[in-house]
């Protein structure tokens, strides 16, 4: 999906500003995980340098049986780490988590001009999913990103690829 609008980015992001909703008891004690890659057209602003490159991202989520909400953005080599209510030590961008129905989405916003939503939609018993990712841009100059080993670059396209989805039972984060 290609960088769109602003009526775009206002039509992804609409479900994410409802009312946290406790996480659906089928999904507690259990992982998502959805793993996708970005094709983008990248800018240093420091140096000016472009650069097409293909960036592979794994989201994972886990939701304990207590309804907590833990969750790992990783790309590449590096990792954010998250717990609903509170930033990760990477200072990545932060995500919000949300549940409603059978579909879970999290929203990253980047520092200036968009957004990734990350959905996720579950069959009945919560056992397998479906998932998409898309990139709003707002109007005016490109997507300021940070980068999670420091730095930010300018995403002058970015155009994210079909998203798998798996569901496990137990914590995927644990170590």
């Amino acid at each position: 999906m290609k960088i769109s609008g602003i009526a775009t980015i206002l039509a992804c992001l609409a479900g994410t500003v409802l009312p946290a909703a406790a996480a659906p008891e089928q999904i507690r004690g259990k992982s998502v995980v959805i793993n996708w890659t970005e094709q983008r057209r990248e800018r240093n602003p420091a140096t000016g340098q472009e650069q097409t490159k293909s960036v592979p991202f794994v989201f994972t989520t886990y939701v304990s049986t207590a309804d907590r909400i833990f969750n790992r953005l990783s790309v590449g080599r590096g990792s954010s780490d998250q717990v609903k209510g509170s930033r990760d030590a990477a200072k990545f961008a932060p995500r919000a988590v949300v549940f409603s129905g059978n579909r879970m989405t999290a929203t990253n916003t980047f520092i200036s001009g968009g957004a990734r939503q990350i959905a996720a939609t579950f069959d009945a018993s919560f056992s397998s999913c479906s998932a998409t990712v898309v990139i709003g841009k707002g109007s005016g100059g490109p997507i300021k990103q940070s980068l999670m080993g420091g730095g930010v670059v300018e995403l002058l396209s970015v155009s994210p690829g079909a998203a798998n989805c798996a569901v496990s039972q137990g914590n995927a984060l644990g170590n």
